[in-house]
């Protein structure tokens, strides 16, 4: 609870600091945002493509989101963009399969951010894995603003991981990666690979984690919830 306060009124504060009108209504709308059960939180499923892992000298080349609410994936809200890098994708093309040249075509970074953080006013965020996006998100922001905005996050990753953890249940390595994981809840395989189908992917995850740990789909968040 002290730390729900403490975002909170961080959120606030840096929302009267910045000057770009997008992310401080998103940081308005997160310092204020009443976090219920799945059926009356909405929350932004998002995935980055990125040229590697390493925030100070990668880049994000791709982005993609997909809205949820009353428990439900609105696929009408699905938004995939491509993002112009400034340094080649070099070997992560063979795992988002994005090449030089498509990448040059894409947006702005600033223009991409404008349109995710309008997205996720007044949401959750949804990430498999949460702390890599994250810390680019956050580098880009500050780029862009000169603001670290904050986040109120739900880490498939992390929440699969504590919940296997109490029952005892063995973990090895791989075991949760995104794919592994969606074949555990019987999900289907998606062989493409790109920032939508994964939001898509972290999505439907979330809501089938929270169907076994509350089977009537009311699950509360608040315990489950990591904050940056």
């Amino acid at each position: 609870m002290l730390q729900r306060w403490r975002h909170g009124r961080r959120c606030h504060k840096l929302a009267k600091a910045c000057a770009e009108p997008v992310l401080s209504n998103y940081l308005h709308a997160c310092g204020s945002l009443d976090v219920g059960n799945m059926e009356t939180t909405p929350l932004i499923a998002v995935d980055l493509e990125l040229t590697g892992l390493d925030k100070g000298h990668n880049e994000i080349i791709s982005m993609g989101w997909t809205l949820i609410d009353r428990g439900r994936i609105q696929l009408g809200s699905n938004r995939y963009m491509l993002i112009n890098a400034d340094q080649s994708v070099g070997s992560s093309a063979a795992i988002h399969e994005l090449l030089d040249n498509e990448v040059a075509q894409g947006l702005s970074l600033e223009t991409g951010l404008e349109e995710l953080f309008d997205a996720a006013q007044g949401r959750v965020w949804v990430l498999h894995h949460a702390g890599l996006d994250i810390s680019f998100l956050r580098k880009a922001c500050e780029s862009w603003t000169g603001i670290i905005p904050g986040f109120i996050v739900l880490d498939t990753m992390r929440i699969e991981y504590r919940m296997r953890q109490r029952r005892e249940m063995p973990i090895r390595q791989g075991d949760l990666q995104l794919g592994r994981i969606r074949s555990f809840y019987s999900l289907p395989r998606y062989t493409a690979h790109n920032a939508l189908i994964d939001a898509l992917a972290t999505a439907e995850l979330m809501l089938a984690i929270a169907g076994r740990l509350e089977p009537d789909g009311l699950l509360e968040l608040k315990s489950h919830l990591k904050f940056f």
